[in-house]
């Protein structure tokens, strides 16, 4: 089956600008034969590294906030649509707002367009948790089945450098994952490694390989003029991985932890495609399953609350 990875610059801090963009990122998609699509983290209305820069701002925070989507949006409805009309399994990345909150949403859809499966990132990394809420014991359902069998997942950004969370993905047997990432600066010199791009890309290898899945990481990228108006300024000197011009770095990886796409140049705006054998998932596995032969359950397990937390109780 063939897979695609989209690196793409939002349309920053536009709703309807970002919609439209999404719907053409589909259609193009699936034209050229993609069965699964994956998206970006918070691809609507894009990462907003200012929160890593600066001081809290309450009118940049109100502008993300009225350009984040609602799930009741006939904007969300014609995302929906265009899933629709393309036919294919789509992992759609973005701001969701609820209420007074925005959260950091994957929606799972499928090729009729319907969401099987809405999810919210557990715990906002850094400073964001100053922007986004956390997602509740529902997010960690992390996949779904397809009519043909095949389990896709997703997580958002670091929810990666969460051990136990990927472990419990991988007992759900995810055979296609979708990585949501931000755009990143490639490491140097007087930088955090730990935010940068390589670190990153090195994660989604290894998880790849752990876990004996396909793992298409999916990642933004950005323009001057988009830096421009996300307000993150071209003399920065913090020592965190913020790009003010590319960023990107998707790739598709197999489940032995090879990377099967081509380099990306970071400033590009592309699609990353493969075909991939679900088979090389049962030849990767014969070496190691962690959580099949190569596990200990009677020694090491998880504990999953899959009950949702609530405000009121009736």
């Amino acid at each position: 089956m063939k897979v695609a990875a989209v690196q793409a610059e939002p349309v920053w801090l536009d709703l309807a600008g970002g919609v439209d963009k999404v719907c053409k990122l589909i259609k193009e998609a699936s034209s050229n034969g993609a069965e699964v699509i994956g998206f970006p983290e918070v691809f609507i209305p894009g990462f907003p590294h200012k929160l890593f820069t600066g001081a809290p701002d309450q009118e940049f925070v109100l502008q993300y906030q009225k350009n984040s989507l609602s799930r009741k949006s006939p904007e969300y409805t014609r995302i929906l649509q265009a899933v629709r009309e393309a036919g294919a399994w789509v992992v759609f990345g973005f701001s969701e707002r609820e209420g007074g909150t925005i959260y950091m949403a994957q929606s799972f859809i499928n090729p009729s367009g319907e969401v099987v499966l809405h999810r919210r990132k557990i715990k906002p990394t850094h400073a964001e948790r100053y922007l986004w809420g956390d997602g509740q014991a529902d997010s960690l359902q992390t996949s779904v089945t397809t009519d043909d069998g095949v389990v896709i997942g997703g997580l958002n950004c670091w929810e990666h450098l969460q051990p136990l969370l990927r472990f419990h993905e991988y007992s759900l047997h995810t055979q296609i994952h979708i990585a949501s990432w931000p755009h990143l600066q490639r490491a140097a010199p007087g930088m955090s490694y730990a935010t940068s791009a390589d670190a990153s890309a090195n994660a989604m290898s290894f998880m790849a390989l752990e876990g004996g899945l396909f793992v298409l990481a999916c990642t933004a990228t950005t323009s001057k003029e988009g830096s421009k108006v996300m307000q993150v300024a071209d003399d920065e000197k913090e020592l965190v991985a913020v790009p003010i011009e590319g960023g990107g770095w998707s790739a598709i990886y197999g489940p032995d932890g090879r990377q099967l796409t081509n380099a990306v140049d970071p400033c590009e705006e592309i699609i990353l495609y493969a075909d991939i054998d679900l088979d090389d998932i049962l030849r990767a596995k014969q070496m190691a399953d962690c959580v099949g032969h190569y596990s200990r359950p009677d020694l090491l397990s998880l504990n999953v609350t899959s009950n949702k937390a609530t405000l009121v109780h009736y």
